[in-house]
């Protein structure tokens, strides 16, 4: 049977999709949510909420069972202090692989800040660092936390009483850094030294030389092949556009010589879990603002398309930021067999700018030749769980 879905449209109804014999049935949990995000390996989630207006706004990250019963408070915002990051991304939630401690960025007294909280532990919203911006990604042993900040790239050593060990100074052309699934290989970037330029980086191990993999004309965003150790990293020599050009396949196992997989344009990539597929976000060619999902092989072969569709404010938000979203929220299937997108498609209603609401639905592609768009719930957004360990 297939995995259940948490579907949000940001500051109204989270719900829960469960799927049964007539299709796709909705349960609520929270009046009023952003970003809902899956806890590994418990059936628990975290979702954002906010509440009051104006200097009397508050925020806070509430962990919730798939009932909807309040189980923590994860987070809360100081009184009188800013309560959101930007409309409708109130926080960043990230769940450490292992699902007993959130990593989360708010709005603090210094300015934006890292949390952690524990979820069954006495640690709640403890202030880690500040800076601006904040990208992170936990090893898959929970054990470590890459922090990029500003130009700061480090990695924070959770079992070692949470020493901070730099990585580098310069970390810049790149939002998010990619740990390996072993946890061996932790991948950054550093600008080349031309000005147009980046630097692909790997960092080993703990005391060991960084060493260079790659040199590329652009900013790129970076992500390990699931289950390998090859690094995927999409290019853009027009970082103001949002769109990349090219993808590139780096074997960090065997050394090989750097492979590019596609050169056309695309607004983000996603491993499926199992590594066996990837899906890109790509704008259509109308003008008209639609994107489709398009599925290749890890070589580059073409599976599919879909067809196109008007993407939700939230699923856009995600293709923007996918190399950190991606790590959070989950697209694809468990089992690798759908992915998730939200918005409208071309056949429905009249758009929200003619008065009629938003009508946003969460739409489910299986990635092959011919498969349709299927709405299967109202929202913005939609997740799955993440695959068990």
């Amino acid at each position: 049977m297939s995995a259940p879905i948490v579907a949000a449209e940001s500051g109204k109804a989270v719900t829960l999709l469960r799927p049964d014999a007539d299709g796709w049935r909705a349960s609520w949990l929270v009046r009023a949510g952003f970003w809902p995000a899956w806890r590994p390996g418990h059936d628990a989630l975290s979702v954002s909420v906010v509440s009051g207006e104006g200097n009397r706004q508050r925020s806070a990250i509430e962990m919730l069972d798939l009932d909807g019963n309040h189980l923590r408070t994860l987070y809360e915002s100081p009184l009188g202090g800013e309560a959101v990051i930007a409309p409708n991304v109130p926080h960043y939630a990230l769940w450490s692989p292992t699902g007993d401690q959130l990593a989360l960025v708010a709005q603090g007294s210094a300015g934006l800040t890292l949390f952690l909280s524990e979820a069954d532990g006495p640690l709640i919203a403890d202030p880690i660092q500040t800076g601006a911006p904040l990208f992170l990604a936990w090893s898959p042993d929970s054990r470590r936390l890459a922090v990029h900040a500003g130009v700061n790239l480090s990695v924070l050593e959770l079992a070692e009483a949470r020493a901070s060990r730099p990585i580098s100074a310069d970390a810049r052309g790149f939002r998010t850094p990619a740990f390996s699934d072993d946890g061996e290989l932790l991948a950054f970037a550093e600008p080349d030294g031309s000005g147009d330029g980046v630097v692909v980086r790997v960092a080993r191990g703990t005391g060991q030389p960084t060493e260079t993999v790659h040199e590329l004309p652009g900013g790129v965003a970076l992500a390990f092949r699931p289950g390998t150790r090859t690094l995927t990293v999409a290019v853009t020599t027009r970082p103001a556009s949002g769109a990349f050009d090219e993808l590139w396949a780096i074997d960090l196992a065997t050394g090989g010589e750097p492979r590019r997989l596609l050169q056309r344009g695309f607004a983000s990539f996603f491993w499926d879990p199992a590594g066996e597929k990837l899906a890109f976000i790509v704008p259509s060619s109308t003008g008209d603002s639609s994107v489709s999902l398009f599925a290749r092989t890890p070589t580059g072969e073409f599976l599919g398309a879909s067809a196109p569709f008007l993407p939700s404010g939230d699923f856009q938000t995600m293709a923007g930021f996918f190399d950190q979203y991606g790590r959070s929220h989950r697209l694809w299937a468990p089992d690798g067999s759908a992915i998730l997108a939200a918005g409208r498609l071309l056949t429905d209603a009249p758009a929200a700018a003619f008065g009629d609401g938003s009508h946003d639905a969460v739409l489910r592609w299986r990635p092959e030749r011919g498969a349709p768009i299927e709405r299967i719930g109202e929202g913005g957004i939609g997740f799955y769980p993440p695959p068990a360990p």
